[in-house]
């Protein structure tokens, strides 16, 4: 027989009025407007659209940007879609001198890139 106890393990938090300043000065550089060129790039001529909200105690909002066009962000939005990218997982196949072009072990994707599929550059420099 085995028993286990597994406790929680206490999350350091910081005084109230120190996490409020955090936060307001986190607000601040997030709200600040970037004037740029959004690009899609896996579908050029398109739209995204999807609804954006980083705060908690902010609202849900729907934003929707055409490849091509010239607008204003918020800072914390163009970070966001800057550091957005998908894993394309490849199967490493071999070049045929080790097992004969055969597949990894269990047929697993034994690699994967990151690829941006959107990127938001910014025209001012700032």
């Amino acid at each position: 027989m085995e028993i286990k106890e597994i406790r929680r393990s206490h999350n350091k938090k910081a005084d109230k009025e120190k996490a409020k300043e955090m936060m307001n000065a986190l607000r601040k550089e997030h709200q600040k407007l970037v004037k740029g060129t959004f690009e899609f790039i896996d579908a050029q001529g398109g739209f995204l659209e999807f609804n954006y909200r980083f705060f908690p105690e902010d609202l849900l909002v729907t934003y929707k940007l055409v490849h091509g066009e010239t607008c204003e962000l918020p800072m914390g939005l163009v970070k966001h879609l800057n550091n957005t990218k998908k894993k394309v997982r490849t199967f490493g196949l071999n070049d045929g001198s080790q097992r004969g072009n055969q597949l990894p072990h269990r047929g697993l994707p034994s690699t994967y890139e990151k690829v941006s599929r959107i990127r938001f550059t910014p025209v001012e420099v700032f």
